[in-house]
């Protein structure tokens, strides 16, 4: 009784130390195909995110949020604006004839993953040089506190 109670303390402690978001950065992978987004939204600060659903579930659980770098009305259709910007995410909401464009940067600056997918973000990688996913992004930020203790840099 005592060995299975043990093995049990034990595996609990394995499972929860080893834990993707204590580990470093496991979570974060390389952003998907654009056309696997499940939606996009552009936040309050101005910059542009986009879910994908890695797990096909439904719902989003990987985000990437990249900077605005234009945003315009023009009549012309998505395929002309994206042409003019060729490697940039080209998003458009409709107004009639015309369209609202955000043009965005080519590498997001942040991923975040929302890993109980309950619409709250529960890590958040920053890559400083917006090169892609390399292994030079940070842990940066834990939204909805997941992570209880983030590594002093």
């Amino acid at each position: 009784m005592k060995r299975i109670a043990l093995s049990t303390l034990l595996m609990i402690a394995v499972l929860g130390f080893a834990s993707p978001a204590w580990t470093g950065n496991e979570l974060l992978q390389a952003e998907p195909a654009l056309q696997a987004q499940v939606g996009w939204n552009l936040e309050p600060s101005g910059m542009l995110a986009v879910g994908y659903d890695l797990n096909h579930n439904g719902r989003p659980d990987f985000f990437t949020v990249r900077v605005v770098l234009d945003k315009y009305i023009t009549a012309e259709p998505m395929k002309t604006v994206a042409r003019y910007n060729p490697g940039h995410p080209v998003s458009r909401v409709d107004y009639g004839a015309e369209g609202f464009y955000y043009i965005a940067a080519r590498y997001p600056l942040f991923y975040a993953v929302d890993v109980n997918e309950d619409g709250a973000w529960d890590v958040l990688y920053k890559d400083v040089l917006e090169d892609g996913v390399n292994g030079n992004e940070e842990l940066y930020d834990s939204p909805s506190g997941w992570v209880a203790a983030l590594p002093v840099s």
